[in-house]
C-alpha cells in the first residue's frame, strides 16, 4: 500500500478542480461537505471530531459503473495524514451520497481531496480531483 501514496499525491498535485463538479466521463462528483455523524453540515472542526467527508456521486453512464471513492487528507506540508475510500458500483442515472470519516489528531490547516477512481488496483481516475481547504481547531 505505500507504493501508492505518492502516486496518489502526485495525481492529485496535477490534476486539481478546486470549484467544478469532478467529472470528465460518466461520473460526476461534487465538492467535498465536512459533517457530523448525523449527517449535519459542520461550520467549525475539533481535534478528536468525527468528521465526515461527503460527496455525492452520479452514474451519467448507460450502464452500471464500477468505482472507487477516495478521501485523501493532507497536512499544512502536504503529508498524508489520511487516505481511506470504498468500492462499490452504481446503476445507469443512479446518485448517492458517499462519506468517508476522519477524525483529526492535531490542529491546523489541512486540504481535503476527494476523487473517484475505476479500482484501487487500476488508479485510472473516473474524475477529477476535487479539494477544500480546512482548518481544525484545538
Amino acid at each position: 500500500m505505500k507504493q501508492i501514496y505518492p502516486f496518489l499525491t502526485f495525481f492529485a498535485l496535477i490534476s486539481l478542480t478546486p470549484t467544478a463538479l469532478g467529472e470528465f466521463g460518466d461520473i460526476t462528483l461534487t465538492p467535498p461537505t465536512m459533517v457530523n455523524t448525523t449527517g449535519e453540515k459542520l461550520e467549525t472542526l475539533s481535534v478528536g471530531e468525527q468528521i465526515g467527508v461527503e460527496s455525492t456521486l452520479t452514474n451519467h453512464a448507460k450502464s452500471e459503473q464500477k468505482f472507487t471513492y477516495l478521501v485523501q487528507v493532507l497536512n499544512k506540508d502536504e503529508g498524508i495524514e489520511y487516505l481511506q475510500g470504498f468500492s462499490a458500483s452504481m446503476v445507469s442515472n443512479q446518485s448517492f451520497t458517499a462519506s468517508q470519516v476522519w477524525v483529526p489528531k492535531e490542529p491546523g490547516q489541512y486540504a481535503i481531496q476527494v476523487f473517484v477512481w475505476e479500482s484501487l488496483a487500476s488508479g485510472i481516475p473516473l474524475t477529477n480531483v476535487l479539494e477544500t481547504q480546512i482548518t481544525v481547531n484545538p
